[in-house]
C-alpha cells in the first residue's frame, strides 16, 4: 500500500483488520505534493514511486 505519514495509523488499521499486521507498506514522504496536490498528481507521483519500488525488488531479486 502506498501511504503518506498522514495516513500511516489508518493504513496499519486497515491491514490489523483484515489479519495482515505485517502487510506491506510503501511510506511516502509528507510534501506539498503528496498532501495537498490535485489527483492528476497524485497518480504521477504514485506511479514513479511504484516504478521505483518494483526496479529495487528486481534488481534485489536478480542480485541473490
Amino acid at each position: 500500500m502506498l501511504v503518506t505519514e498522514r495516513f500511516l495509523e489508518l493504513a496499519r488499521a486497515t491491514y490489523e483488520s483484515r489479519e495482515l499486521p505485517d502487510g506491506p507498506l510503501i511510506l511516502m514522504p509528507r510534501t506539498e505534493d503528496t498532501e495537498y496536490s490535485e489527483r492528476a498528481t497524485m497518480e504521477r507521483i504514485t506511479d514513479e514511486t511504484f516504478a521505483l519500488f518494483v526496479a529495487a525488488m528486481t534488481t534485489a531479486g536478480a542480485a541473490r
